[in-house]
């Protein structure tokens, strides 16, 4: 997403720094292997974005094959690429900033407007299909702005307490010691059973025409957000916009060669920060896993040490592949993978024409038909697809479609698009 969430330096745009071309690679090749984990979690899960009924799990998702893809993404994917994606959405807006030249006030403006045409075009794509992410990204955009010109420690102490999912974790302990009171019986008309609203979303998108499916997911925006806050997600999103801004301002991902030490003490920490976090959550698991009611600490305990290692593997992830992107026996990933990223606003929408056309009752109709395995495997078709079509692209424009139309709304006029081939 043309300088926000693709490349800090738009395609044809003379760099602000003397920046070698391998560090502007190594971020948009860390967002294109984030796009690649996003589409792997959404495939694995039928691009359903929402609960299913017990049937399709108890049909599509028992065996070995199923369990280990289950485990693989569950473990390693689950939660880590969303955040993933929002550290780099913050390292972008900070990339942004230290490029400014002009006055303040004019690029938080700026800024401002091309945050309510994401807005925008997140709401049309959630439209789509429920699980868009834009539209949040949009909304906690102008929150990041506050931020912007707070100290490193306020933005990094901030941060971490956000990517800890704290808010909901202190409710949490709130609750353990001060339970609430039972609500008092009404009148109103109690809400649906779980099972029910998982059949009902279910029947929308595998019997629904392709309007009905946009009415369905219309009505399913107050839901997204309910579960958004309920489980902290947003929370977290925020947390992990910080540290994107925090690693910007620091200019870790501007002088690579020289934070390279930094780079690796971070690795090593939180590869055994997240071995040791996962041993002692299967731990818990062991001792009280099978017990009916396990105590309410335990499962405090073990809902803290799930979201710390999950943040810990996100950032695990992001310092252990930056410092894989600058070895040469790399590149041959990195490049096919930074096309990807350079388009990141339209591989991600293209993602869910994919996904919707896959596995919606309008497209082929495989939500549902289609083991969990068989699911998660399509990812890697798709994907492929997405870097032949972003190399052709790219050799030709220099936005991808949906980054131009980003850039011409915010400036206010249509971008030159076509690449100049002159000497």
């Amino acid at each position: 997403m043309a300088e926000t969430l693709t490349s800090p330096v738009a395609a044809g745009d003379s760099p602000p720094f003397n920046i070698p071309k391998i560090r502007i690679e190594t971020v948009d090749a860390l967002r294109g292997f984030a796009l690649f984990g996003i589409l792997l979690v959404h495939a694995a899960e039928w691009f359903s974005a929402g609960p299913l009924p017990s049937f399709v799990f108890q049909t599509h998702s028992q065996g070995i094959a199923n369990n280990i893809v289950q485990m693989i993404v569950g473990i390693f994917f689950s939660g880590k690429f969303y955040t993933f994606f929002s550290f780099l959405f913050g390292l972008s807006f900070a990339l942004m900033l230290t490029r400014n030249v002009g006055s303040n006030r004019s690029f938080y403006l700026r800024f401002a407007w091309r945050l309510v045409i994401l807005g925008v075009i997140g709401f049309l794509h959630h439209l789509q299909w429920r699980g868009d992410i834009l539209s949040i990204y949009a909304m906690l955009g102008f929150v990041m702005l506050l931020f912007s010109q707070a100290s490193q420690k306020v933005v990094l102490t901030v941060g971490l307490l956000l990517v800890l999912n704290t808010p909901i974790r202190v409710m949490n302990i709130y609750d353990f010691f001060w339970p609430k009171p039972a609500p008092a019986k009404t009148a109103q008309q109690p809400p649906a059973p779980p099972e029910e609203e998982a059949n009902l979303l279910y029947k929308e998108l595998k019997e629904g025409s392709y309007p009905e499916v946009i009415r369905s997911n219309y009505r399913g925006f107050k839901t997204k957000m309910d579960f958004q806050f309920s489980s902290g997600r947003i929370y977290v999103t925020l947390g992990f916009f910080l540290l994107g801004l925090y690693a910007g301002r620091r200019r870790l991902f501007q002088q690579l060669t020289a934070e390279r030490s930094f780079f690796r003490k971070l690795t090593r920490a939180t590869g055994f920060g997240v071995l040791g976090l996962t041993a002692i959550g299967i731990l818990l698991m062991v001792l009280f896993g099978s017990a009916q009611q396990p105590p309410k600490w335990a499962e405090l305990t073990f809902w803290f040490l799930m979201d710390t290692q999950s943040a810990a593997l996100t950032i695990f992830y992001i310092a252990g592949l930056t410092l894989l992107f600058q070895r040469a026996w790399w590149q041959g990933i990195v490049s096919p993978l930074a096309s990807v990223g350079k388009m990141a606003l339209t591989s991600y929408i293209l993602q869910t024409v994919f996904g919707t056309l896959i596995f919606m009752g309008y497209g082929l109709g495989l939500l549902g038909e289609i083991d969990v395995w068989q699911a998660a495997l399509l990812a890697f078709p798709i994907f492929i697809l997405q870097i032949l079509f972003s190399r052709w692209w790219l050799s030709r424009f220099r936005y991808g479609p949906f980054e131009w139309l980003w850039r011409s709304l915010t400036y206010g006029q249509a971008q030159p698009m076509i690449r100049s081939f002159s000497a």
